[in-house]
């Protein structure tokens, strides 16, 4: 089921007043006053019979005040609150998961990027240097060849060697996997030889991406990782995740290329492993980015930065690479129709025309820049459907949907208890002495009305109750 950026959410109920202490006093004023004009007209006169008098003018007209007091407060207060808070609460559950599934993604653990252009990150920020200027020019990477001869091996070591201490720690937790976007699916082998040649643990699983699979960063990339027993779906992805992903020339000097050498790396953590270990180091967080098509990109963006993942005065840098025609302009005229203060960084005129594998580059060359403290940085990347748009922090938003505690309201069964047990004494006050068949069939109703009313109002307590016995009988018998 795809993410929904634009959920309609029902208004929040509000919540009513109970009813003022001045309304049961006058309630009591006139009910005891209607048992006055009832039982005064009746008693004898001369000397008055006080145990009558307090029998049927006082005693039974309390029990009656209670009883109407209590069907009034269960009426006008009671009903209407709990409906509010069953309303609001399940509203609030609703915005809440809506949050947190907006803001969830895979941090960065760290990352190495090979450009034709060195300090490409610090120097497009301007922060050492100036930004490189090379539009139209195809360019290659300085990238010797391995012992073996060959530039992917030196490439690979170039990308694996510098995060040797850290995939030496993920690969040892059995979680752990390379993904690899690249020409074919037969250069795992060079990968798992590089591995072997730096002395890393194990032989991970190596998984590959063609160009045309554009991963979502809070989506499952393989459908092994979703498993499915029955309504529960078990998410397999490991907790660690080497992305690999480059470009090198093909032929030999003469042959034309259209596109610059690239290469990246990026380990990634799960969100389980984040909430297992908050703590982990990390650059940054790749946030669940929103596609569609390009010309309606102003409606993405403003969707995207209505649900908040990090606060909009926060964006500081929009980078993008590829864009062109339509996606371009649109994606461009968008960034100023929403106000986003945030500086432009074209990747293409600063190391000439792009392959496939800049989706990866951006997103590390934004993580890099975030965790420099540079602010969170926003992404748009041509994609199948038309255009990708994602951000890029060091941390997401917090989820902090309001809670009010109209919303904890929940009487049990008070109201419904006090009428019943009023309306039980007034019957008991009303019957002849002695007990009878009837006080036992009064007794019986109003325990049963009792009963019945405490497991309508409380049915999820009721059936979480009895799914846990059921459970517990089942591993008894078996």
């Amino acid at each position: 089921m795809s993410f929904q950026w634009n959920p309609q959410f029902s208004s929040e109920q509000e919540a009513v007043e109970p009813l003022p202490v001045w309304f049961f006093l006058l309630l009591y004023v006139i009910v005891q006053c209607f048992a006055l004009a009832l039982v005064v007209p009746g008693l004898p006169k001369g000397s008055i019979d006080w145990d009558r008098f307090i029998h049927d003018a006082v005693a039974v007209s309390f029990f009656c005040w209670i009883a109407l007091a209590c069907l009034m407060y269960l009426v006008a207060y009671d009903i209407p609150a709990t409906h509010a808070a069953v309303h609001n609460t399940k509203r609030w559950i609703e915005i809440t998961r809506w949050q947190q599934q907006s803001r969830t993604g895979v941090a960065v653990l760290d990352s190495v990027m090979l450009t034709p252009e060195p300090d490409l990150a610090e120097r497009m920020l301007k922060l050492e240097g100036s930004p490189p200027e090379n539009p139209g020019k195809v360019m290659a990477l300085d990238i010797e060849a391995a012992d073996d001869g060959t530039r992917l091996h030196g490439l690979l070591e170039a990308l694996l060697a510098p995060l040797a201490a850290r995939l030496a720690q993920a690969a040892k937790t059995g979680s752990f996997d390379i993904v690899m976007q690249c020409e074919g699916e037969e250069l795992s082998s060079e990968v798992l030889a590089v591995w072997s040649k730096l002395e890393l643990p194990g032989k991970p699983v190596v998984r590959w991406l063609d160009y045309s699979r554009d991963v979502g960063f809070a989506d499952t990339w393989f459908e092994a990782d979703a498993a499915r027993h029955g309504w529960y779906a078990e998410d397999r992805t490991p907790k660690y995740r080497l992305v690999l992903a480059w470009h090198l020339h093909k032929g030999g000097p003469d042959a034309v290329q259209t596109e610059s050498e690239a290469a990246v790396a990026l380990l990634l953590g799960s969100p389980a492993l984040m909430y297992e270990q908050p703590e982990l180091k990390r650059q940054a967080w790749l946030l669940r980015q929103i596609t569609g098509e390009a010309d309606q990109v102003d409606r993405l963006l403003a969707w995207l930065l209505q649900a908040e993942q990090v606060p909009t005065g926060r964006i500081h840098h929009f980078w993008h690479s590829r864009l062109k025609g339509l996606a371009r302009h649109a994606t461009l005229g968008a960034v100023r129709e929403t106000g986003l203060k945030a500086e432009e960084h074209p990747i293409d005129p600063a190391i000439g025309p792009q392959a496939p594998v800049v989706r990866w580059m951006l997103q590390a060359l934004a993580a890099k820049m975030a965790h420099f403290g540079q602010g969170a940085q926003f992404v748009a990347l041509p994609h199948e459907q038309g255009i990708a748009l994602n951000l890029v922090a060091k941390e997401p938003a917090r989820v902090a949907v309001p809670w009010k505690k109209e919303y904890d309201y929940n009487s049990m069964l008070a109201p419904e208890f006090g009428v019943c047990a009023s309306v039980w004494m007034v019957a008991m006050l009303l019957s002849p002495k002695g007990w009878s068949t009837s006080d036992t069939v009064i007794t019986c109703v109003l325990a049963a009305v009792m009963v019945t009313l405490f497991l309508l109002r409380n049915l999820r307590l009721v059936a979480s109750a009895a799914e846990s016995i059921a459970d517990y009988v089942m591993s008894w018998i078996g």
